[in-house]
């Protein structure tokens, strides 16, 4: 296994000692629209940890994933065509669980907008018709409405923080404006109401489930995302989890987040490494490890494996595909062959070609 460098890391669960229900916190670096989540602060990363515990049971009911990946596509697409973040197509798995929701207060649709907002952004809300249901235009209307709050913040306050915007979404500019005046720039160190208090973590929580679900196994001991029947377990508490940690293990995600001139949040396109899996997996049980066999050489951060050097990881089916932690976090993910992370089920043998997603190939200075 390649030596890794010991820097920050991000958030996982793992088990301490033979005891599962000691968990531990591990820091590594986790990023929000390319904004770094302070996660070496002991408060921070605990409400972190426990909100991602707390976010498992809802992403994973099948239902709401397979809404999610079914509509993930297209949020992504209307948020580029607007020069937005990707990230925030979680933002509806918080707001609506990508569901026809109406709430208390009235907002309503996959992206919980308010009639009088709706209006604002060009939305028909009546009581014959309203817009808010409607796909495409709500979507739209969401993603003007992020790219104003954020334009609105950097004129008001002088910041640039898709944080704060997805605050905003939650709270008001008004409100968010207010706050940042009285209590500076930092989501994390500011005193709001419970709802946006947790709102920016919960979307964090849902990213790191929905894009790296199998840093978070080991940690339970078992595939939380099984469809089968999981072992009886008692709830993980608070006091189960040493932040202590956080100042211990490795591995840092990819730095080649950035933001440009214009304040539009970038990403330097990976490198793939190709491979091919090594191994016999006929009776291929969750926690099992994968043998990937490299085609040609590996350099993540400074870590150097050769060409023929193999790697292993602990794999486990997610979605009918495998997925494998290789020990490098977020650095380095598999992929198949066309560079889908993860590999099918049934391609899982000896000889299947295979990509290793390398996220930090390049530097901030190579990159233009």
């Amino acid at each position: 296994m390649i030596a890794q460098k010991t820097i920050t890391l991000l958030l996982v669960l793992t088990l301490f000692g033979s005891n599962p229900q000691k968990a531990v916190a591990q820091q590594r670096d986790i990023y929000f629209c390319g904004e770094r989540i302070p996660v070496s602060n002991d408060f921070v990363a605990k409400k972190l940890m426990d909100i991602i515990r707390r976010q498992i049971p809802n992403v994973n009911l099948p239902s709401l994933r397979n809404r999610a990946l079914t509509f993930f596509p297209y949020v992504a697409g209307y948020l580029r065509l607007m020069g937005l973040p990707e990230d925030f197509k979680y933002l509806p798995v918080v707001e609506s669980g990508f569901n026809l929701l109406v709430s208390h207060a009235g907002a309503r649709g996959f992206w919980q907008i308010m009639s009088e907002t709706g209006r604002e952004k060009g939305l028909a809300v009546n009581g014959a018709y309203d817009d808010r249901d409607d796909f495409q235009k709500s979507t739209i209307a969401a993603c003007k409405l992020i790219k104003e709050y954020y334009s609105t913040l950097l004129r008001l306050n002088k910041v640039a923080s898709w944080v704060l915007t997805a605050a905003a979404y939650n709270f008001g500019i008004g409100n968010v404006s207010n706050a940042i005046k009285k209590q500076g720039t930092d989501y994390f160190a500011m005193n709001l109401n419970p709802e946006t208090a947790v709102y920016v973590y919960k979307i964090i929580a849902v990213k790191e489930l929905f894009e790296y679900p199998e840093l978070y196994m080991k940690g339970f001991g078992y595939n939380v995302f099984s469809t089968l029947p999981s072992p009886k377990k008692t709830k993980l508490d608070d006091k189960d989890i040493d932040t202590k940690a956080f100042e211990k293990l490795e591995v840092k995600v990819s730095e080649n987040m950035q933001v440009n001139e214009n304040k539009e949040t970038k990403k330097a396109p990976p490198k793939y490494v190709t491979a091919h899996l090594t191994g016999k997996y006929k009776n291929f049980r969750d926690g099992d490890l994968v043998s990937i066999t490299l085609n040609e050489d590996l350099v993540v951060k400074g870590a150097y494996a050769r060409k023929q050097t193999v790697l292993k990881g602990a794999g486990w089916v997610i979605d009918d595909r495998i997925y494998v932690d290789l020990g490098y976090g977020h650095d380095v993910t598999l992929c198949d062959a066309e560079s889908v992370k993860g590999v099918l089920f049934n391609k899982l043998q000896k000889g299947t070609p295979v990509l290793l997603k390398n996220e930090i190939f390049d530097s901030h200075a190579q990159w233009k």
